[in-house]
């Protein structure tokens, strides 16, 4: 029985020096590559990418196991080479595992105004914990292309959270970076005020409070809201387009597995008739079930090939566009955060306000002083609130330009993958009715009569 060629077992990883001088060696990154391994496209920002302007350089390699027991995991050599003055070195060399690269992309949706984000690769409901394997490599895959963008991002790659991904040797200030949504953006004065405000509850507070939001709220723009609309629809069907070239393509692996079973059985057969030939009928012509099953044998191979070529040219890019949808949408959600924050601060301002207008004019003493800590609160207030705004443009500002990338990245790669598919399954059918042509022809004529089995 014929059978499908094995695949080529995944490249030995060479083993990571724990210590001392040949780990110093390891992570010293030697000179710029002539090129990038992964190679992106990037927005376009009027002047962001001028000769001029800093580059950045990064390589994902070396996946290597770290830890025993429950603290076992998966690191990655990261090497990076920039002209950024901010930076302490103009090359260097870290490790870092999974979790360091989700925190990389948290902190740049919250501090990069209106960019899309590149996701991860998303974790697997297996633990995979051989740098050898299959799955480490498509993980270290998926990570060289979430730096490789980042590297190329006019904006994304001056972030100071880019450059303390890439030097801060212990991170040491990691816990402390937490992005501006999470830091406690108010002073402390602002802090007490609103907290001893939102014991207050009184009607005509509440009443201001109604009105004043009415007008001052920050709202999305209406095209802002079509646009989300849009992608949303857009990463919806792009779920199920990838269900169902999923399940396509899970059915030519599943037809090939069918062909090799027939062949099978078809060579079970072929050997019994062997030895019924031998003790009743040697001189017999028997049904040739062999010449069947090397028409099958040989259909094996193009099914293979054709399923292969589903997952690489069609399957594994609509799964990086629906990531690139599932990216945008992420910073839908950090402009509507932005917009968020507007409206609470706008609460805030308008309870503190409203309860300003009830003290009236203090005498000189405690209520005096209440007061003017009040005042000071509303003015931190309201320049937090004019930050916000500003923030909130700068967002929309952005998003115009990663917009007309995206919509070009989009109709590029869905293009490219379908025109490669198509490709694909024209030579996977002509290569099979060339292998039915072969072998079609005598067996069509040894089935035109009735096999002469086990007879003279």
């Amino acid at each position: 029985m014929s059978s499908s060629p094995s695949p080529s077992p995944p490249p030995l990883v060479a083993p990571v020096p724990a210590h001392g001088d040949d780990r110093a060696a390891w992570l010293t990154p030697g000179p710029r590559p002539s090129a990038p391994s992964v190679v992106v496209t990037t927005p376009a920002y009027d002047g962001a990418n001028d000769a001029n302007d800093c580059w950045l350089h990064v390589e994902v390699s070396d996946p290597h196991r770290v830890g025993d027991g429950l603290s076992k995991h998966i690191e990655y050599k990261i090497s990076y080479w920039t002209n950024n003055a901010s930076f302490a070195s103009e090359s260097g060399c870290v490790t870092r595992r999974y979790s360091d690269f989700e925190w990389l992309g948290r902190q740049l949706s919250a501090s990069v105004d209106g960019a899309i984000v590149p996701l991860v690769p998303s974790k697997t409901l297996m633990h995979m914990d051989d740098p050898s394997s299959r799955g480490i490599e498509k993980r270290r895959a998926g990570l060289a292309m979430f730096m490789a963008r980042i590297a190329a991002h006019p904006f994304m790659r001056k972030s100071s959270d880019v450059q303390v991904f890439l030097e801060d040797s212990n991170k040491s200030s990691w816990s402390s970076r937490l992005p501006w949504y999470e830091r406690g953006v108010l002073s402390d004065s602002v802090s007490s005020v609103t907290s001893w405000l939102s014991t207050i509850n009184t009607s005509d507070v509440s009443a201001s409070l109604s009105s004043s939001m009415a007008i001052d709220a920050l709202r999305e723009k209406p095209q802002h809201t079509e646009v989300v609309d849009y992608v949303s629809t857009l990463k919806m069907r792009l779920e199920k387009l990838v269900s169902a070239a999923s399940a396509l393509q899970k059915h030519g692996k599943h037809t090939v597995g069918v062909y090799q079973e027939f062949c099978a059985c078809l060579e079970l057969l072929a050997g019994q008739e062997d030895k019924a030939l031998k003790v009743f009928a040697p001189t017999a012509k028997g049904v040739w079930w062999d010449k069947t099953r090397a028409l099958f044998a040989a259909m094996t191979t193009p099914q293979q090939d054709a399923a292969e070529a589903m997952r690489v040219e069609f399957l594994e890019p609509l799964e990086d566009v629906h990531s690139l949808c599932c990216a945008l949408m992420a910073a839908f959600d950090a402009r509507k955060r932005v917009v968020d924050h507007y409206n609470r601060v706008t609460a805030q301002i308008e309870r503190i306000e409203a309860k300003l207008s009830t003290m009236g004019v203090p005498e000189p003493g405690p209520k005096r002083e209440e007061k003017q800590k009040i005042e000071l609160a509303a003015s931190d207030l309201r320049i937090e609130r004019t930050q916000t705004h500003e923030r909130y443009e700068r967002c929309c500002a952005n998003m115009e330009h990663e917009l007309l990338w995206f919509h070009t990245e989009l109709a590029t790669a869905l293009g490219s993958a379908l025109k490669k598919h198509v490709a694909a399954s024209g030579r996977a059918a002509g290569s099979q009715s060339r292998v039915q042509d072969e072998h079609f022809c005598e067996i069509k004529k040894l089935f035109a009569n009735k096999p002469e089995a086990f007879s003279s």
